[in-house]
């Protein structure tokens, strides 16, 4: 007998067999036993998630000769018939290369006729979005009320294309993305079967890659069997996806937490060397940073089958770990763009080392960004550490308090040393500076456009915007180097960027008001000239007497 894929081989051949859908099975196999399975079904869901699957289950357990409940027997001739596909009463039709009306017109003629076998006849319609508009017209009327002996199953990975008038003929289940604890589940199953050797980090790491799709992961086991000469290893699994191995992705964490960046640089060379994609690299740290984050809040529970993970996990911060999934994300976005994505990586993964904080600081105020509460120095690079979402009430209250305060001294410092020559200045050429940032980096310009000046010193430059998420984005190293850069270029001096919301600079104007109105309300002369002044404004000066007493 020829060599039988393992997807294949391991086929749902029962609605037990099915996994990762019990709203699925529960719902067919409940109709079955009362007797009221419908004429037409729509499976819709991502692929190898068991649509084709559950309908050829269907098949057999409405066709069975000697049922075991409302499953399938699987050795009558029914059923052996089903399998083999050899049946003429149960039809599967791959709307994706029969996508016609007249194909459709066909298999609308040949339903009439009662089955030759079987007691009922089932057409099973994969890929049914691909059908032509005139298709649909045509299968509608037989679909609605198709003959007593028919039952259609229609399955899809894109049910939006579907006409809703075919769809509110079915009755419609969605199949959902199979979890990872499943389909390791099922993996394990398969690999003692077969006799199979295998590491069960291996095996999460193939059902991570599969998405949810069971015959995916069958697949990649399939790869991983095949080069590892029937053992399966994380090394193995990694090498068959195009991936790296776990252990050296925990070992690169703990490298850039512990500031190797040597190793870390090391590690990076080593995986090129061996073939392997930037943007695949990125991806597979992302990977693990975010698992790492899971252990690291849940303090390891579920992940304790995982080795390696929570060792990892005791030598990084929450708040670190939160900064290394951002700029790495930004990373993995901006990957596509450059010409050298080698040194983007390296210069991202330096760049977590160096911030790596070596004492846990006062987490900033809610809804306030790091660039606010950083000093007013010369210093150009911000704190990376984030606001703790953990942080109690009380301390939050404090902490804010504390950075308002912070945020209005730099302020009043940046205030009491204001240039406005060079205020006017920099409005006047305002548009020059957009030009200048545009040419650098259209995305920086894209936020910065939201901005105005706002206040100016001789070496510092503050910004409002009526968003955070604007101010948030210009704050960002790249973005604000970008911004200083153009004012050197527009300007001839070199000078600080900093950023906040309009109602931070309105709040700030505020305090300064009680001042400003005392200073103009200091009596020019004597108590009375003020009244006599009111006096005046009120009334004609004719009918005014003044009296000294």
């Amino acid at each position: 007998m020829s060599y039988q894929a393992l997807y294949r081989a391991w086929r749902p051949q029962t609605f037990q067999d099915i996994m990762g859908q019990p709203h699925v099975t529960q719902t067919l196999t409940n109709a079955i036993a009362r007797g009221q399975v419908a004429h037409a079904y729509l499976f819709s869901g991502p692929r190898g998630t068991g649509k084709t699957s559950a309908a050829k289950v269907l098949a057999k357990a409405v066709n069975c000769l000697q049922p075991d409940g409302v499953e399938p027997c699987n050795e009558c001739a029914a059923c052996r018939s089903i399998n083999a596909g050899s049946s003429v009463d149960v039809e599967e039709i791959d709307a994706a290369s029969n996508r016609g009306v007249d194909e459709i017109r066909q298999l609308r003629d040949k339903v009439q006729y009662a089955p030759a076998e079987l007691q009922r006849k089932v057409y099973i319609v994969d890929e049914v979005h691909m059908l032509t508009t005139e298709a649909f017209n045509a299968l509608l009327k037989t679909l609605e009320e198709p003959p007593a002996h028919a039952l259609f199953v229609l399955a899809t990975t894109e049910p939006h294309k579907i006409p809703g008038t075919i769809v509110s003929r079915c009755q419609r289940f969605d199949f959902r993305r199979i979890a990872p604890e499943v389909i390791v589940d099922r993996l394990r199953k398969v690999c003692d079967a077969e006799g199979l050797q295998y590491e069960e980090d291996a095996l999460w790491r193939l059902a991570e890659a599969a998405d949810g799709g069971l015959r995916d992961a069958l697949g990649l086991l399939e790869q991983a069997v095949a080069f590892g000469q029937g053992v399966v290893t994380a090394e193995t699994a990694a090498h068959v996806m195009g991936g790296v191995a776990t252990a050296d992705l925990l070992g690169l964490v703990r490298q850039l937490a512990t500031r190797d960046v040597l190793g870390a640089l090391q590690q990076l060379m080593a995986w090129y060397s061996a073939g392997k994609d930037a943007q695949r690299i990125v991806h597979e740290i992302l990977q693990v940073l975010r698992d790492l984050f899971i252990v690291k809040v849940s303090r390891g529970e579920g992940q304790t089958a995982r080795p390696g993970y929570r060792e990892t996990a005791e030598q990084c911060s929450v708040e670190w770990l939160l900064h290394a999934v951002e700029k790495l994300g930004e990373t993995y976005m901006n990957l596509r763009f450059v010409d050298q994505p080698r040194l983007a990586l390296e210069a991202a993964l330096m760049g977590l080392a160096v911030t790596v904080p070596t004492e846990a600081p006062s987490p900033p105020a809610a809804g306030q960004s790091v660039q606010e509460a950083a000093p007013a120095s010369g210093s150009t690079h911000a704190p990376v550490v984030e606001a703790s979402a953990v942080a109690k009430p009380a301390t939050r209250r404090t902490t804010a308090t504390g950075s308002a305060a912070r945020k209005l001294e730099v302020l009043k410092q940046l205030h009491a040393a204001a240039d406005n020559a060079f205020l006017q200045m920099v409005r006047s050429r305002w548009d020059d500076l957009l030009q200048a940032v545009k040419d650098r980096r259209i995305q920086t310009h894209a936020w910065l456009i939201n901005g105005e000046v706002v206040l100016a010193t001789p070496d510092t430059v503050v910004c409002a915007f009526s968003s955070p998420v604007h101010r948030n984005a210009v704050m960002k190293r790249e973005e604000r180097e970008t911004i200083q850069a153009a004012f050197s270029e527009v300007f001839q001096r070199d000078v600080q960027v900093l950023a906040l919301v309009h109602s931070d600079w309105t709040a700030f104007q505020q305090t300064l008001q009680p001042r400003e109105e005392a200073v103009a309300a200091e009596p020019a002369s004597a108590p009375h000239a003020d009244v006599v002044e009111r006096a005046k404004q009120l009334f004609p000066q004719e009918r005014i007497e003044v009296r000294e007493e």
